[in-house]
């Protein structure tokens, strides 16, 4: 499966760092994936809706999700992929520090 990933925007003063839409074959459009900037570095949150369980508790569930570990690190890969090469050629007028537009390691 081929993965076409885009950033749609960025996230000022968050570790959201950016929302991202992938097109999987051609074919189908995820939107609202998340550029998180985690304690292990970045990674890729899936898009998720909120409900309230039995207590009244709020609960988040992923609405898309890779079901192996290749295909969520090939989509993982071409979603910050995408996200390096948007910082580096079309940064955020707030990225105005020189480490704040230049791109993670590949």
């Amino acid at each position: 499966m081929k993965f076409s990933a885009k950033i749609d925007r960025f996230v000022k003063d968050s570790p959201i760092k950016a929302i991202a839409s992938v097109t999987l074959d051609g074919m189908f459009v995820v939107k609202n994936l998340r550029v998180v900037d985690g304690a292990k570095g970045c990674f890729v949150a899936m898009p998720q809706e909120t409900y309230q369980d039995k207590q009244g508790k709020t609960c988040y569930r992923d609405t898309f999700f890779p079901m192996t570990p290749n295909a969520r690190q090939a989509l993982e890969a071409a979603v910050l992929s995408a996200y390096d090469v948007h910082m580096y050629e079309n940064p955020p007028d707030w990225a105005t520090e020189p480490e704040g537009i230049l791109p993670m390691s590949l």
